[in-house]
C-alpha cells in the first residue's frame, strides 16, 4: 500500500464514484437524480476512507518488523532455558588462588574454542590475557563468571570445583568491568550502587576514590547527585569507565576482571584508567 502512488490511488477513487453511479442508475433507472444524494454520500465516505487505507500499509509494515522480535521474546518468555548446575558450598574468600585443570569448551555447533587449557590465576597477583579477537578470552572470563560450563575439565577455586559453590556467595566477591559500560539517565551515585542495596554514601565515595573517579565527580555541577545522561553522555569515555570500575569496586571484591576495559578510549582516558586500574590491583586478584 505506501508504494502505490497518490495519482493511482485517485484514479481507482475517481473509478469507484463511477461505478457506484452506475449501481444507482441501474436501481432507479427513471430518476438519476434521486440517487444523487446517496452517490453523494458514498463519495464523501471514500475520501474520508483512503488515508485510513494508507494507515493499514503503514500498520503493517511495522507489525512486520517488529515479529522478529515478538517472536524471539516470545520464545525467551515460553521455552525452556537449560541452565548450568551449581552446589551448595558457601564461597567465603579467596585462599589459594584459581585453576583451570584441562578446560575445554566449544560454543553449540561449533569447533572447540579452548582446548585443555590449564592456567593458574595466583591469589593476590596481576594476570593479563592476551591474544587476537576470536582467540576466547572473553569466553574464558565467561566461564569464571559461571555464565559457561567447561565441556572437559574444572575450575578450582581454593581446591573446589567452582560448581560446588552457590552462585550468589561467588559472584559478591567478583569486580566486573566490561569493555563496553552501561550507564543509566540516572545520578552518580545512583550508577555506582545499580544493582546494590544498603551502601552508605562513605561507601559509594570509598569505591570512587579507589577508582580514581571522586576528584572529576566533585567538579561536576551537584557531584554525586549529578544526572549523567542516557548511556552517560554527559561523561567523557574515560569518566564513564571510571564510573563502572566504581561501580565494581562497591563491596570491596577479592577478584576484579576487566575486559578490555580500555579498548574504546583515547590515549589520554586510556592513561586515566590505567592509573584506576592499578589502584584497584592493590591486594586483589586481577584478570585483565
Amino acid at each position: 500500500w505506501l508504494a502505490v502512488p497518490k495519482s493511482l490511488m485517485e484514479v481507482t477513487a475517481i473509478l469507484l464514484i463511477f461505478m457506484f453511479m452506475m449501481v444507482f442508475r441501474a436501481m432507479n433507472p427513471g430518476d438519476v437524480t434521486g440517487s444523487l444524494p446517496l452517490a453523494g454520500v458514498f463519495t464523501v465516505s471514500l475520501v474520508q476512507l483512503l488515508p485510513t487505507l494508507n494507515s493499514f500499509g503503514r500498520i503493517r509494515m511495522e507489525v512486520s518488523g517488529m515479529m522478529a522480535d515478538v517472536e524471539l521474546a516470545y520464545q525467551a518468555v515460553t521455552e525452556h532455558h537449560p541452565s548450568r548446575t551449581w552446589g551448595s558450598h558457601c564461597f567465603r574468600s579467596l585462599a589459594e588462588g584459581i585453576v583451570f585443570d584441562r578446560v575445554t569448551f566449544a560454543y553449540q555447533g561449533r569447533a572447540v574454542l579452548l582446548n585443555q587449557l590449564s592456567v593458574v590465576f595466583e591469589r593476590g597477583g596481576v594476570t593479563a590475557l592476551v591474544g587476537p579477537s576470536g582467540s576466547g578470552k572473553t569466553t574464558l572470563v565467561n566461564l569464571l563468571l559461571g555464565l559457561f560450563e567447561p565441556t572437559e575439565g574444572r575450575i578450582l577455586v581454593n581446591g573446589v570445583d567452582l560448581r560446588e559453590y552457590q552462585p550468589q556467595t561467588w559472584l559478591e566477591r567478583i569486580g566486573f568491568v566490561s569493555q563496553d559500560p552501561f550507564l543509566y539517565h540516572a545520578s552518580v551515585a545512583d550508577n555506582i550502587t545499580f544493582g546494590r542495596s544498603g551502601h552508605s554514601p562513605e561507601a559509594v565515595q570509598q569505591a570512587a576514590q579507589i577508582a580514581n573517579a571522586h576528584d572529576f565527580i566533585m567538579e561536576l555541577p551537584q557531584g554525586y547527585e549529578t544526572l549523567v545522561g542516557e548511556r552517560g553522555m554527559k561523561l567523557s569515555g574515560g569518566q564513564q569507565q571510571r564510573l563502572a570500575i566504581a561501580r565494581a569496586m562497591l563491596g570491596n571484591p577479592e577478584i576484579v576482571i576487566f575486559d578490555e576495559a580500555t579498548s574504546h578510549l583515547d590515549a589520554i582516558a586510556e592513561r586515566e584508567v590505567q592509573e584506576a586500574i592499578e589502584q584497584v590491583s592493590k591486594e586483589r586478584t586481577v584478570i585483565v
